[in-house]
């Protein structure tokens, strides 16, 4: 049963007062948005995930700073699930559940976002901007999955172009992790070199493999020219130095794991420069000003930190969500960010290559760019390239 009560002018004015002194919620104060994310704080894959999450705070604590959004501060909460999917999984819960936040922007992982998939679709919220590349995100269409970041087959697939139509070479080969990640990678590539009738020689390795001496020998037997590399940064240092051992230097390319500055560390300048990565975020020397905009905002909002990639995507994933929140008529709600989301059409941040969502497709970007390694450092050497 509803109970109603008559108020009188000056109860209800006293009754506004008391609670505007006390600090308590009126009805002429927007509420915060309350946002999440998930990944790796702790653990081996750490300095990914805080990464991550320094751009997401960046980008929100400037945004809070020029207002928030129609008056609304963002409020964000993070949580640390190690990378380890069913972690995820709880982590999602809690911020859905018990943090009632409208949205999860850009959690970390491809295997963490996919054990989420499932949970975001019964509870419809959006899971947006992951930092992951596996089609089977978007492939079929899930309403609450929004990705930004090119997919694996489409990076490789444009490095196939690449290495086949500008660089003109015709034996390749490609040493990958055998998993779903590797595999949907070689998929794209294969595709690829079967259309301009250039065979391939595939060389797969189990994750975890710290000895690649059998796979870069029949590298070299091959005849390859080029040595296409998906895995990890680790894993592409160790290929680079087995190679150098056997006096033999191809040339080297990958998608843009590859293009970490980390490789310069693992591998060396001397080995590394010459190598072809796929860059699906602008570098951090990059002249571009909205690079420099980014720069500047982490050294302010969070000057302990170190901009990273990884904190870029971050940035740029918030950049691109708020872009939709702003959107948003009145009280925020899933459904009414999807929509707005489904609206993004040909957005450009200067980070990355344009997005556009429709309702038929949450794959963002199919654009990429290739860098060179030279001198210990990331160039890009193309203009920003779409997959047909």
């Amino acid at each position: 049963m509803v109970i109603y009560r008559k108020f009188s002018a000056s109860a209800a004015f006293a009754v506004l007062a008391s609670a505007a002194l006390l600090g308590a919620p009126t009805a002429s104060l927007a509420a915060d948005v309350k946002v999440g994310t998930t990944g790796p704080l702790s653990g081996s894959l750490s300095l990914l995930g805080q990464g991550v999450r320094d751009g997401i705070q960046v980008y929100f604590d400037y945004i809070n700073e020029q207002g928030g959004v129609n008056g609304r501060k963002i409020q964000f909460i993070s949580e640390d699930d190690a990378y380890e999917p069913m972690r995820a999984v709880a982590s999602a819960k809690k911020l859905i559940e018990q943090d009632r936040v409208v949205a999860l922007v850009a959690p970390v992982g491809t295997p963490s976002n996919a054990a989420m998939v499932p949970y975001v679709e019964e509870r419809k919220v959006p899971l947006f901007a992951p930092y992951a590349f596996s089609h089977t995100l978007t492939t079929p269409v899930k309403r609450y999955v929004f990705t930004t970041l090119p997919e694996v087959r489409v990076q490789a697939s444009l490095l196939g172009e690449y290495l086949v139509k500008q660089l003109k070479h015709t034996k390749i080969a490609v040493i990958y992790q055998n998993d779903d990640f590797g595999q949907d990678a070689v998929i794209g590539l294969e595709a690829r070199m079967k259309k301009h009738g250039v065979p391939l020689t595939k060389l797969p390795f189990d994750r975890g493999s710290t000895n690649f001496s059998g796979v870069v020998a029949q590298a070299r037997q091959s005849g390859a020219e080029d040595v296409v590399f998906f895995g990890i940064p680790r894993d592409a240092a160790l290929i680079m130095k087995e190679a150098a051992k056997m006096g033999w230097k191809p040339q080297f390319s990958g998608h843009n794991a590859l293009g970490d500055p980390q490789t310069f560390t693992l591998a060396g300048q001397q080995l590394v420069d010459g190598a072809i990565a796929v860059a699906v975020m602008e570098p951090l020397d990059s002249a571009k000003p909205q690079v420099a905009e980014f720069l500047a905002r982490q050294k302010k909002y969070l000057p302990k930190t170190t901009p990273t990639t990884y904190s870029m995507h971050g940035y740029n994933a918030a950049a691109i969500f708020v872009d939709a929140l702003k959107r948003v008529q009145g009280e925020p709600t899933s459904e009414k960010i999807v929509a707005e989301l489904e609206k993004i059409k040909g957005l450009n941040t200067g980070l990355m290559g344009p997005v556009t969502f429709t309702s038929g497709d949450h794959a963002g970007s199919q654009s990429a760019a290739f860098m060179r390694a030279k001198d210990g450092k990331w160039a890009i050497v193309t203009e920003w390239i779409t997959s047909n």
